[in-house]
């Protein structure tokens, strides 16, 4: 028979493992819950390791997600849209969401921005390209009508 694991022990892996993981990037809460799972701890075991790093502050969705919309801005630009649906697949609620979302004239300057550096001569050509970046349609139309193509 297998003796049982020391939780004491446990807890220190999954603590480490949580450092591990953080030491890479940000990450939200969800995105730790599921890859300490795999660990197969104890739902309290997982809740106090969570907790512990919540304490911490090196666990909070608020500046996950404000990170994670930075980050988007200056290195791989995407819409309001684009940016809600990788939040919401990262494990992020709503409210986190709303509250980190770019305003609609940094939406705009954004977008005009990507159209200047893509230097587009086709109006259908560059809706499409914002559009499957996750911008919306208000913003694409008011960045298009802004340039002269």
């Amino acid at each position: 028979m297998i003796p049982p694991k020391n939780n004491a022990a446990v807890r220190q892996k999954l603590i480490n493992k949580t450092l591990k993981i953080l030491s890479f990037r940000p990450q939200s809460i969800a995105e730790i819950k599921l890859k300490l799972k795999k660990f197969k701890p104890s739902a309290s075991l997982l809740n106090e390791v969570i907790d512990y790093f919540i304490e911490l502050d090196m666990l909070n969705d608020q500046k996950f997600a404000a990170w994670w919309v930075e980050q988007r801005s200056s290195h791989r630009p995407k819409g309001n849209l684009a940016l809600k649906s990788e939040l919401i697949q990262k494990g992020v609620d709503q409210s986190n969401i709303d509250s980190v979302l770019l305003s609609i004239d940094q939406e705009r300057a954004l977008a005009k921005k990507l159209l200047k550096l893509k230097k587009f001569t086709d109006k259908q050509k560059a809706y499409q390209y914002l559009y499957s970046r996750g911008f919306s349609s208000n913003s694409i139309n008011l960045s298009i009508d802004g340039l002269n193509l």
